[in-house]
Parts: C-alpha cells; structure tokens; sequence
C-alpha cells in the first residue's frame, strides 16, 4: 500500500512527489516510458520563477522577445534573465530530486486501471490526454493545439527569442525561434491544424538554407479545468491544463500546481479524508486562485493576437506606442506587472 501513487515522471509529477515524499509519506511514479526526460516535449524557455537550477541546465539566457507579423515587429526587452534549458536533464533533475526524498519509481510501466496498485490517493500528471482523468470522470477541455518543432543550424542572435503571428504561419497561436546560442536555434510552431506542413513553409520564409535536426511532436490541451480532482484523485501539470494559454509553457504552471498538489496530498493523508469535496477546498480551490486568473488572461491575450497577427500595422502600432517602455514591468508567465 502506497500513500500517494504519481502517474508521470515528468516535472510536475517529479515535484509532487518531492514534496510529499518529504513530509514522510511513502509515494510510487510510474513512468510509461524508459527513460525520465524522453521523449522532449517542449522548447523550454522558462523565467526567473522556475528558482534556482544547476548551471548546467540552463544552455542560454534571452534578454528580449521580437513579436513579429510579417514585415512588421514590435520588441519586449526582460528586466530579468529568461532561460533556456536543457529540458531532458530538466526533467532527470526533477527526478533526482524526487528519489532523494524516497519516492520509489517504476519506469516502462503504462497506468491501466487504478484497481492495479493500492494507493490511497492518485496523483494524474500524465499529460494532455490524461487516462487518469479518463478514468477518473474527470472531464478536460477541448481545446487543442498540436505542435512541432527542430533544432537547426545557421546564425542567430544569441540573445533574442522571435515569435511570429499569422493565420498564414500558425493559425491559433505562433511560430518561434529559440536560440541556443549563435549557431544552433529551437524552430517550431504550434497550430490547430496541419503543424508539419505549416513548419515547412515558415523554415522556407525565415531561413534562405538551414540544416535541421532532432524533430519533436507534442499536442497541448489548454483552458481552465471546470474540476481538476475526483475522490482519491487530483490532477496536476498539463493533466489539469495547468498550462499558459498564450504561449502553451507549462512548465512554470505545472510547478506551481505540483507544490498545492503536494500540500492537498499531505492534508488528506493527515485527515485520512480523500473525498472530492476535500480536494476541491485543499487542491483545486487553492491553484486556482493562483492560476485562474492567468489561465483567463491568458485566453484573451492568445484571441488577441491571433486576430491581429494578419494585421501588420497593429504590430506598427503598438511598437509606435511605445511598448518596449513597459516591457521592465511585464510579467511572462501571468501577464501582469512584475
């Protein structure tokens, strides 16, 4: 008998069980794949929030966005450093930490029903299609963006991340390209249709030749939950959409969602209460009181752009208004002031 059972090694899962495994209580991951960390499933540009990490996970710092709709752009510089990391050693990071704590993993090993394991609560932190939430009765939202990304070789600026709009580009969201240094870039995109033909024709409008490498795939679930647990089962990362719906990043948000999923878990074990009621007020009440409002904002920002990503002069305009000005104060992950 496990107190907690996590399914998914991810980041979010990692923490979750880090936490929980702190304040003494026995925790199993499973893991449906291998290895911790593969398949990547994400460009991993993440801000000064994701705290302090080992130097050698961190590849480059960005220092400004270029927002761009065909000839015109408009540039957000960041008063703090933003990071890209090395997302796989991210994850065995995580990992690591977890294990340290006395989690206990079992790797290759696929969730199929919750009467295989005997747990007293479940955690979901299996992704976007989440089979705990399916079994579970827990109803996600519909929207959906599909993603794709390589790593290509040619010259950047080390130090500048771009995002491009246009329904002609990304139809629902925005390409980008994420530099890892001078030679090497993450390029991808993420659509609501038809992300691999969309990535050939933007590879082929920013780049006159370029060698690319290392191809993912990943499909991102976002919105705001209506309920993010059932009894005995909570669900946290991009299982509960804890996700940024402007940019699709989940990483921060799943790190929140992990540190108030940790801290449901230890109340209900210490009140042997795990109703749905009690998640609720301990778990899904108290994220989203961090995460609501973002998640909101989020939704508008992304209506926002993708209506005047077509429009060029909307992009003159706001860079005639001076945004760079603001930029000092802006915050990426909850779209307010820093």
């Amino acid at each position: 008998m496990y107190d907690v059972t996590v399914v998914g090694a991810g980041p979010a899962g990692c923490r979750a069980a880090e936490l929980i495994s702190k304040n003494g209580y026995d925790v199993l991951i499973l893991e449906e794949h291998s290895n911790v960390g593969k398949p990547v499933q994400c460009t991993g540009l993440v801000s000064k929030k994701i705290g302090r990490l080992p130097k050698e996970l961190i590849v480059n710092k960005i220092k400004k966005a270029r927002f761009l709709s065909k000839n015109a752009f408009f540039e957000i510089k960041s008063k703090h450093p933003v990071f890209v990391i090395n997302r796989e050693k991210f994850d065995k990071y995580r990992a690591a930490n977890a294990k340290k704590s006395g989690a206990k993993f079992k790797l290759s090993t696929r969730f199929i029903d919750f009467k295989n394991y005997q747990s007293k609560l479940f955690v979901g932190a299996d992704g976007p299609n989440s089979t705990v939430a399916k079994l579970a009765g827990i109803k996600l939202p519909n929207n959906l963006l599909f993603a794709v990304q390589v790593r290509a070789k040619y010259v950047f600026d080390p130090h500048t991340v771009e995002l491009w709009f246009g329904s002609d580009i990304a139809p629902g969201l925005f390409a980008w390209v994420v530099p890892e240094n001078e030679e090497i870039a993450r390029v991808g995109l993420m659509s609501e249709k038809n992300p691999n033909q969309y990535l050939e024709k933007f590879l082929k409008m920013r780049f006159e030749k370029i060698n690319i490498f290392d191809r993912l795939g990943d499909i991102i679930r976002f919105g705001l939950i209506k309920s993010s647990v059932s009894d005995r089962v909570l669900l946290v990362g991009d299982a509960a959409c804890q996700v940024k719906p402007f940019s699709a990043g989940g990483i921060i948000y799943g790190q929140i969602g992990a540190k108030h999923a940790a801290d449901a878990c230890v109340k209900s074990l210490e009140s042997n209460d795990f109703s749905k009621e009690f998640l609720l007020d301990n778990y899904d009440k108290e994220w989203k009181k961090e995460l609501e409002g973002p998640i909101k904002k989020g939704i508008l920002f992304k209506k926002i752009f993708s209506k005047i990503g077509d429009k060029p002069y909307s992009f003159r305009l706001i860079k005639n208004f001076g945004i760079d000005k603001l930029s000092n104060f802006f915050d990426m992950d909850f779209l307010g002031k820093n």
